[in-house]
């Protein structure tokens, strides 16, 4: 027996999506990345150093200053 709250969620769902407004989403009929490879803890903060272009020397001298 489903709550009230999955109800509520499933029926603002099906509704948007009648509505369309799931149609432009970003990265719509592209792949998704690294689905392939194995899980890792880390994703997030490997995703972030990539994403702000730190190395960890970077980090060292900046620790270091």
């Amino acid at each position: 027996m489903l709550g009230a709250i999955p109800i509520i969620a499933d029926n603002r769902i099906r509704a948007a999506m009648e509505q369309g407004e799931f149609d432009r989403l970003a990265g719509t009929g592209q792949p998704l990345h690294n689905l392939d490879s194995t899980y890792d803890p880390n994703w997030w903060l490997k995703q972030m150093l990539q994403r702000e272009e730190l190395t960890a020397d970077n980090a060292r001298s900046q620790r270091n200053s």
